[in-house]
């Protein structure tokens, strides 16, 4: 397994070739004239942590706008977290953020934490670009003998969960209510949770040295912490059908981690997966989206050459089906975007 130490020596290495690549990619001059746009326009997209695949994500985004549109000053910052992101959009720092996971968890995690406002028209905003799937991992080490999320209750297992302190655990609180417990009632049987983010090296180092023996976070494919694990761990499948309809109505579709997306994974697991978005607030002018979602198209090579993960969803198909997905969840997108994805024809 890789010690933390390489992984974020690896994290730096892969921050710097994206400076040295927006800086050296060929083939970026703007494609649009400047009498055709909005002019001087000031933006800031907000991250996530520095060194993540969010944060180089929004840095590319930032790049491609730039690129694309020179008289425009645009900046991407990392947060640092999810409370902190949340407490910039509240406070109106950032025009665009990426959406860390689905709205409807968003709200049920935070708006309890804001009592004083109305959480929900506070932190507003519309869909206006797919950037990357997100797939739930639901980890356990080989020694619980688990094979399900369902075992956990029919054997009363005294896990000792590694979450987040934000949406993983009300996630998890989500997951077992569906299985007729909670994470109260299954402290009563030996039960303990733990604050560490799963998907990161702190996480793996959690269930290597079995400080945890399970855990639920979200991640692309691969989560790069784990490329490196051959200890006895498996990622418990979420295919019980009711539960599955449960996060699908939320925004979650059916999803699949392949075998040997991991050393230690030797099977297929079903699991559920949601889109990562760009966002906006909604009072943002049509005009400036209209265009903002143009550059994301117009750079697309860039971007992909940053994050892989942009190769499958700045696709005719991941926006038709990010579009009928909000219409089932509500999140909508911007005016601005739908104009672009019309005159492309990819949506009605």
């Amino acid at each position: 397994m890789m010690s933390a130490r390489r992984i974020a020596l690896l994290m730096a290495c892969m921050v710097l070739a994206l400076a040295v690549l927006l800086a050296a990619c060929p083939g970026s001059a703007p494609t649009t004239s400047l009498a055709d746009r909005p002019q001087n326009v000031e933006l800031t997209i907000l991250g996530f942590i520095t060194g993540t695949t969010f944060q180089m994500r929004a840095d590319a985004i930032a790049e491609a706008i730039r690129l694309e549109y020179p008289d425009w000053t645009v900046n991407s910052i990392a947060p640092g977290g999810e409370s902190q992101l949340v407490s910039k959009r509240l406070a109106g720092e950032g025009e665009l953020f990426l959406t860390p996971y689905v709205r409807q968890l968003e709200i049920e995690t935070q708006a309890s934490l804001h009592p004083e406002i109305d959480y929900d028209k506070a932190t507003a905003y519309n869909l206006v670009a797919p950037t990357a799937p997100q797939y739930i991992h639901f980890l356990a080490l080989g020694k619980t003998g688990l094979t399900s999320i369902r075992d956990i209750v029919d054997q009363r297992y005294p896990f000792t969960v590694g979450v987040g302190p934000g949406g993983s655990r009300t996630q998890l609180e989500d997951i077992l209510e569906y299985y007729g417990t909670s994470l109260a009632d299954a402290e009563k049987w030996g039960a303990k949770q733990e604050f560490v983010v799963v998907t990161s090296p702190d996480g793996v180092e959690a269930l290597q040295s079995g400080r945890i023996d399970t855990g639920i976070s979200w991640s692309g494919l691969p989560c790069p912490p784990y490329m490196g694990v051959t200890f006895d761990l498996t990622i418990l499948p979420i295919d019980d059908p009711g539960l599955v309809e449960t996060l699908k109505a939320i925004g979650y579709y059916e999803a699949t981690i392949p075998a040997g997306t991991y050393p230690f994974l030797t099977e297929d697991v079903p699991t559920v997966a949601s889109r990562s978005h760009l966002a906006v607030r909604p009072e943002i002018s049509e005009d400036i989206v209209y265009y903002v979602v143009k550059a994301v198209f117009n750079q697309k090579d860039l971007l992909i050459a940053a994050q892989a993960d942009f190769i499958d969803q700045l696709t005719p198909e991941a926006v038709a089906a990010s579009v009928a997905i909000s219409q089932v969840t509500g999140i909508e997108f911007h005016p601005g975007a739908l104009k672009y994805y019309r005159e492309l024809g990819w949506i009605d």
